[in-house]
């Protein structure tokens, strides 16, 4: 009887272990307009780590501060790197509602092209942002200028905040 208790024991034992096993998977739904995403119990894809929930007016990542004060920075393209339309800006920024505005000038003062963003955070914090900016009118081989601003919360308009790089033309 002792070695039947000892089995009797030892399967139900195997039973409750075998139930702690099981699927290792785990399904996440993302509000981002894809219907399921799945992935092991532990990892994380980019797009679990940065799906927002819809309704949102921000994406939810911010920024380190800018380091000499500044509320704008361009990080990308880099100052006298000649650029083709439309160039891809991105940067950090803290100004109001998040809304960042991009424009390409020509050696002139005249602009070629704009656009405009959200970026991450808005004032007081920092967001990163990245706009697209089509243009046309380049000379190419001509200088130019890429400048990013925010807007005044006050009419949505008036330019806050200037940076600005030297460009080249392709």
């Amino acid at each position: 009887m002792k070695g039947f208790g000892a089995a009797v024991s030892l399967g139900l034992a195997c039973l409750v272990l075998a139930g702690c096993g099981g699927d290792s998977t785990t399904t996440f739904v993302l509000e981002s307009g894809s219907p399921t995403a799945s992935a092991k119990a532990g990892a994380t894809t980019t797009a679990q780590a940065s799906a927002t929930p819809t309704g949102s007016t921000l994406p939810a990542t911010a920024a380190t501060p800018i380091p000499d004060g500044s509320k704008i920075i361009i990080d990308s393209p880099d100052a006298s790197t000649s650029i083709s339309s439309p160039v891809q800006v991105s940067g950090t920024a803290s100004v109001d509602k998040g809304t960042v505005v991009a424009v390409v000038l020509d050696a002139n003062g005249t602009e070629l092209g704009r656009a405009t963003a959200t970026a991450s955070a808005a004032k007081p914090d920092f967001g990163h942002f990245d706009v697209s900016v089509s243009f046309a009118g380049a000379t190419p081989g001509a200088k130019g200028q890429l400048r990013v601003f925010g807007v005044s919360p006050r009419d949505g308009t008036t330019p806050t905040n200037y940076y600005f790089i030297s460009i080249r033309f392709a």
